[in-house]
């Protein structure tokens, strides 16, 4: 049989299927007016070495939104069991304060366990916190001028942490409860930081390593916006 005048209308049924290929070999676009079905990709499973330590308390939220609103629900409800899930296993939490013109940094394993310089628990920043349910998000974290310490926008803001990791404050630091190499390492994984201008206080995360790992809290520093 012959079969050359089939082909036109054979290659007119292969493209309504949408089987042919253009050029570089991929299917042509379709020309169907139906919706598209949207597959979302499955979020990624946390990483089964950080999931040994994990709590049900944690949420499975990768987002460091969420670690933000696990902190704040935290030190707002005194829950020392959601707090101590935002620390890193590894690194711990790291507390900076100013004592006099020497910082002091604490290296805190168990939250309920801390006191500061006037031996008041972790949790009483309750009382000094803003409202803050969602960080603003910003490209760099606003600046104090000093040394009246009033900030060129006021608010809660989320931003990098670019200038807290280049902050060397170690030389003149005294140190409870950790080293200064367990500190500096601990200070170089900050990735996403929370400040809130009413106090001057930043709140330091990092991921937790892995492709699912979460987001922990590293570092507070309790300074405000002009430490001397």
């Amino acid at each position: 049989m012959n079969l050359k005048p089939l082909l036109p209308g054979l290659a007119l049924v292969l493209a309504a299927c949408g089987d042919v290929k253009n050029p570089n070999g991929m299917p042509d676009e379709p020309t169907s007016s139906a919706p598209v079905k949207v597959v979302t990709a499955k979020p990624p499973k946390p990483d089964s070495a950080a999931a040994k330590s994990e709590n049900p308390v944690m949420p499975a939220d990768t987002a460091m939104t969420g670690a933000w609103l696990l902190l704040d629900g935290a030190l707002r409800s005194h829950d020392a069991q959601v707090l101590n899930q935002l620390l890193d296993p590894e690194y711990g939490l790291w507390i900076l304060e100013q004592n006099g013109s020497v910082p002091l940094v604490t290296r805190v394993a168990d939250s309920e366990q801390f006191r500061d310089q006037q031996q008041r628990p972790l949790f009483a920043l309750n009382k000094k916190l803003m409202t803050c349910a969602a960080p603003q998000t910003v490209a760099a974290l606003p600046t104090p001028n000093c040394p009246g310490g009033k900030f060129t926008r006021e608010g809660c803001f989320a931003g990098p942490s670019t200038a807290f990791r280049a902050l060397d404050f170690w030389a003149q630091a005294s140190l409870k409860g950790g080293n200064r190499n367990q500190g500096q390492a601990a200070q170089g994984r900050t990735v996403r930081s929370v400040l809130q201008t009413s106090t001057g206080y930043q709140f330091h995360f990092a991921k937790s390593a892995g492709a699912g790992g979460r987001w922990r809290l590293i570092f507070i520093d309790l300074r405000g916006a002009c430490p001397s």
